[in-house]
């Protein structure tokens, strides 16, 4: 069974005039969009762990990051 990654992906700059190419681009190499936040130049998504090569290589993609898991230990137990 593949995992499926949370990722925010960065638009460059100049990419932000032809962001819905840029979004394209990304479902198309394999990611499933779950929003597209045009005022600062991020998609956030999923995708399995063989196309982060594939997101980073789309026309106007600034990088790929996988989304950070982080968890507190039990209620009483020493952090």
């Amino acid at each position: 069974m593949q995992r499926d990654w949370k990722v925010v992906v960065s638009v460059r700059d100049e990419s932000l005039a032809s962001l819905s190419e840029v979004v394209a681009g990304l479902r198309s190499a394999g990611m499933t969009v779950n929003q597209v936040l045009d005022p600062i130049g991020a998609v956030t998504g999923t995708m399995g762990s063989s196309t982060l090569t594939s997101l980073r290589a789309v026309p106007g993609v600034a990088d790929v990051e996988l989304e950070a898991l982080y968890q507190l230990p039990p209620e009483g137990e020493p952090q």
